[in-house]
């Protein structure tokens, strides 16, 4: 008897299955034309869903509001952002979008509102980041610098290559506004435009194994492959949508198990929590 419950016993440990390491979230574009340029309605129904999940942490792909060129009132939006989100007890890490950069003055105005990991490049501080959590390694860039929208730019591609060669994790997410390949109403104003500085990008993507790069800017969901690197579009967090469900346009946000083993599940659900797509990386 005693041998039959050893036997079961190594039977259980090899079959059961591989339970996450760590479980995080990912939304982008929670903005809207309100007078305070922000869908609060849809982001706290969002948010709601995404605490059930129990994650670790948010990551935000920016556009978090419609900002203003008035310094006072793009503070005071960016401000009620931060506190809807600190709500539901979550650590959370933003990127910037293209919406939150109004005037010369808004990233001091964003650094003066989120701390952010200081890693980054000098005149990047807090809006390009890196951080290692458990065995992966995430990065943050900034495709929305003032005067330079939709494009990377040679000082942060230097800090990327450094920063991706030191590296000592297996698992790399990479994070930014726009996509490097837009599918629907931002074709030629994302990464697109700068399609040669683009390629070198997505090479750096390749070289060192990047899982996914996740973005917004489109408000929409949408999964691709490149060059054998992911790109995930989940712009669905309250901007209006920009095309009809069937493809892709719903209100999501996205659910990402990383693995005791390095396996990646991928679960975007919508604003009511159905799942809408799933899939694996290995």
């Amino acid at each position: 008897m005693r041998k039959i419950i050893i036997i079961a016993a190594i039977f259980f440990l090899l079959a059961a299955p591989c339970f996450a390491d760590f479980r995080f979230a990912v939304i982008g574009d929670t903005r809207d034309y309100s007078s305070d340029g922000i869908n609060a309605k849809t982001m706290k129904v969002i948010l709601e869903k995404i605490k059930q999940e129990e994650v670790d942490f948010i990551v935000v792909t920016g556009d978090m509001i419609t900002g203003s060129a008035k310094s006072s009132i793009h503070r005071n939006r960016l401000k009620k952002w931060k506190g809807i989100i600190e709500r539901y007890g979550i650590s959370f890490y933003i990127g910037v979008g293209n919406h939150e950069i109004e005037s010369e003055m808004s990233e001091n105005i964003i650094r003066s509102v989120f701390e952010m990991p200081e890693n980054g490049p000098n005149d990047f501080k807090e809006l390009i980041y890196s951080f290692d959590y458990k065995n992966t390694h995430f990065i943050m860039l900034d495709t929305e610098a003032f005067n330079n929208f939709h494009a990377i730019g040679e000082v942060q591609l230097k800090w990327l290559k450094e920063d991706v060669k030191k590296n000592q994790k297996k698992t790399i997410f990479i994070f930014g506004h726009d996509p490097a390949y837009p599918v629907y109403n931002h074709i030629g104003s994302s990464l697109d435009k700068h399609a040669v500085e683009r390629d070198e990008l997505w090479g750096i993507f390749k070289k060192y194994n990047v899982s996914a790069y996740i973005c917004g800017h489109e408000h929409l969901y949408n999964r691709s492959i490149h060059n054998g690197v992911y790109q995930i579009i989940a712009g669905g967090g309250g901007a209006p949508v920009s095309v009809p469900e069937e493809k892709g346009g719903f209100y999501n946000f996205i659910v990402i198990d990383v693995k005791d083993d390095e396996a990646i599940e991928i679960t975007v659900k919508d604003i009511n929590g159905f799942v809408k797509d799933t899939f694996s990386i290995k």
